[in-house]
């Protein structure tokens, strides 16, 4: 019976201990909503002295974000009441750091309307993170084939091609900005050749590539407030990180000694150009949300230069080992992405 009394004991011991943070919080806000209504009391009654005390350690934390809005504005309006102006000033800019997008109400007293009009909230900086899969397609700068006859590759692409950046925008006017961005893709195609009438030849390739595009995007028009079209238009530059070839076949359908030859990975660095350029073209739509947005972009990049380096010795060894030979061509991308931007703020007070 002793040891039945001493587990409960024990039970009711730990969810008292684990109650009592909440109870903690509890007291502490009951405790701040009761402060909020003293110092409203004490503006109201004119006794604008005693408001920023009793407020400053429910300040801190303590209060629910409506809380805090009422009592950063009592005092507000205490200082400027008291002529405390230097004061004013630096209880304002720490409202407007936590609260950067505040729009004025009807119902805000004229003193805090005014204090609010001397100051000015910019944009100084958005950081937006893209995620999303690339869609490669090829211009051909020439064909090319082992076979005494020209035969045009089948080429096709993988839909799941990851794609991810940082971008850091810079507003120069409200509907247009210029973007410098960060990004890593991933674009995989696969080109299908036939040999002679008598073989089929399947190559698959995929590249890595750091991007960096320098772009300006421009707000073309707004719905309701909240959701924004956008266009977006620049130029930039991609390097290899690295290039291979995966899965090559040769199914021979003759009587040649070969009937299928399958190798796994093979680099193809040293026939890739290390460098390319690209301009871009795309547009969006993003949705304004606190303190940032919410993006959907359809963008494309389309290569300057021809991919591809002769002489490397991954070409010799397609070609002589698998009868695989480059097309010269350009490398683009279609590219879809999901985003979210982050604004940051710095508000100052207006010379």
């Amino acid at each position: 019976m002793k040891a039945i009394n001493l587990f409960f004991f024990r039970i009711l011991s730990a969810i008292i201990l684990l109650s009592m943070p909440l109870i903690a919080s509890s007291q502490e806000s009951t405790s701040c909503a009761e402060n909020l209504q003293n110092a409203q009391s004490f503006f109201d009654r004119g006794q604008v002295e005693k408001v920023a005390g009793t407020l400053r350690d429910c300040m801190k934390s303590g209060f629910t974000k409506e809380e805090q809005l009422t009592a950063y504005k009592l005092v507000i309006q205490s200082y400027l009441l008291s002529d405390k102006l230097r004061e004013a000033d630096s209880a304002m800019l720490a409202f407007l750091k936590q609260n950067p997008e505040y729009q004025l109400s009807p119902t805000d007293h004229a003193s805090f309307v005014h204090i609010y009009n001397s100051f000015n909230v910019k944009p100084v900086l958005q950081l937006a993170f893209h995620i999303g899969t690339n869609l490669p397609f090829m211009t051909f700068v020439g064909t090319e084939s082992v076979s005494g006859e020209v035969v045009a590759g089948e080429y096709t692409t993988k839909a799941l091609n990851l794609f991810a950046s940082l971008e850091a925008k810079y507003e120069i006017n409200p509907r247009l900005e210029v973007n410098i961005e960060g990004g890593y893709s991933q674009l995989s195609f696969t080109n299908i050749e036939k040999f002679n009438d008598f073989a089929e030849i399947n190559y698959n390739e995929t590249q890595h590539r750091l991007e960096i595009p320098l772009t300006i995007t421009y707000d073309i028009v707004t719905f309701g407030g909240k959701l924004t079209a956008y266009a977006r238009a620049g130029a930039g530059a991609a390097f290899t990180l690295a290039s291979y070839a995966n899965k090559i076949s040769y199914d021979d359908t003759g009587v040649i000694i070969f009937k299928e030859i399958t190798i796994s990975d093979i680099s193809r660095e040293d026939s890739r150009i290390k460098m390319d350029i690209f301009g871009q073209a795309g547009g969006g739509l993003k949705f304004k949300i606190p303190k940032g947005y919410l993006n959907f972009e359809i963008r494309s990049n389309f290569g300057v230069y021809n991919q591809v380096i002769r002489g490397g010795v991954s070409a010799a060894d397609l070609e002589n080992g698998y009868k695989y030979k480059d097309d010269d061509f350009n490398l683009n991308d279609l590219n879809f992405s999901l985003g979210y931007t982050l604004i940051l703020y710095k508000p100052a007070k207006r010379e």
